[in-house]
């Protein structure tokens, strides 16, 4: 197999090291490279000292993306800044590449409809990298509500606050994607697997208000708190959903709270931590889960991995990471012009 990377920042390196942990010896492995730093990253984002990266992964390195796609890639991964992102989808789905994407798929809906025709046409694998699905809390959660414990659900409050200069050691916060609009920053698009967990919970919402903006003190050109409030309908019901994003936050924050009028449950995404209390608020489920969170990753990888093997559409391709997208624009429409977003509702969950 022949991988191709685009983008090997933080993220691109962790798929990166858990694929080569799983590959064939035989697998060749190329990136198509701008910048070309050569820090290496472990999965605690330290630096290894002494280290070059291109040297340490074996890597075939171009400066071209055109020459980079004459190599007849088998997949490539794309992890560069978001609002870069559709142009290289567009140009490796039109070379018939399968490829696996980093969250979100990009910072507009522009071309998508183009983008879904490449990928038809031509029969091509996609994924889109919401790791948080291999929660352990969000795959109970998920268990929960299918099942109908809960009963109507009345509320839901999640939350996902973490100061955005603890991100990354290795670099100045300022010079992060997330931090800056052109390259598709801002809290809503960086914290979107918020947005994707809702969407495999319940779908798409009815309608969407949001506040915030740059609010504090932090040197960025992009909102760092956004407080928004989804409105969602089952059967002839509504219910409300908030959801407290911000950059500032410290310790980090990331939690969901999801009431019905039969019980509720919660759950700690950086504790991983799962509680299920009954409607008179005894406790009949309580985990603390132990697992890496390098674990999610590489369960992302595997499975994408099988799905190209077996020719088969993976468990969340780009067809899937649209919604969440929908979702994340119409909320920044919102903060944009103040008014109440509706979406479409003609779509399943999945």
């Amino acid at each position: 197999m022949k991988y191709l990377f685009i983008g090997l920042g933080g993220i691109g390196q962790r798929h990166l090291r858990n694929l080569k942990s799983i590959c064939s010896e035989n697998d060749e492995f190329y990136a198509y490279r701008v910048r070309r730093e050569q820090f290496v990253l472990n999965n605690r984002l330290q630096i290894e000292e002494n280290e070059n990266l291109e040297k340490k992964y074996n890597l075939k390195v171009f400066d071209d993306l055109e020459k980079a796609l004459e190599i007849h890639p088998d997949i490539v991964f794309v992890c560069n800044p978001t609002s870069l992102h559709m142009d290289v989808m567009l140009k490796i789905a039109e070379n018939g590449c399968h490829f696996f994407v980093e969250k979100p798929l990009s910072n507009n809906m522009e071309k998508m409809d183009l983008l879904q025709g490449y990928i038809r046409n031509k029969n091509l694998i996609t994924y889109v990298g919401y790791q948080q699905r291999y929660n352990p809390c969000v795959i109970k959660a998920k268990e929960v509500l299918s099942s109908g414990e809960l009963g109507d659900i009345l509320s839901v409050n999640a939350e996902i606050g973490e100061c955005i200069k603890n991100w990354h050691k290795y670099e100045d916060y300022r010079r992060m994607y997330a931090a800056r609009k052109e390259l598709g920053g801002g809290v809503v698009l960086s914290q979107i697997h918020e947005l994707d967990y809702l969407y495999y919970f319940f779908g798409m919402p009815v309608s969407a208000y949001a506040v915030g903006g740059q609010i504090s003190d932090l040197e960025v050109d992009v909102e760092d708190v956004a407080d928004i409030l989804l409105k969602y309908q089952m059967g002839d019901r509504y219910f409300p959903v908030h959801i407290h994003e911000d950059y500032i936050q410290t310790p980090a924050s990331r939690t969901c709270k999801i009431i019905g009028n039969r019980g509720r449950i919660e759950f700690d995404l950086i504790e991983a931590k799962f509680v299920q209390y009954d409607k008179i608020g005894n406790c009949v489920y309580k985990e603390e889960y132990n697992f890496e969170r390098n674990d999610m990753f590489v369960n992302e990888m595997k499975s994408f991995l099988e799905s190209v093997k077996n020719k088969k559409e993976s468990k969340l391709p780009v067809d899937v990471g649209i919604y969440s997208l929908k979702m994340a624009m119409g909320i920044l429409d919102s903060l944009d012009t103040g008014e109440v977003i509706f979406f479409d509702q003609n779509i399943d969950k999945n």
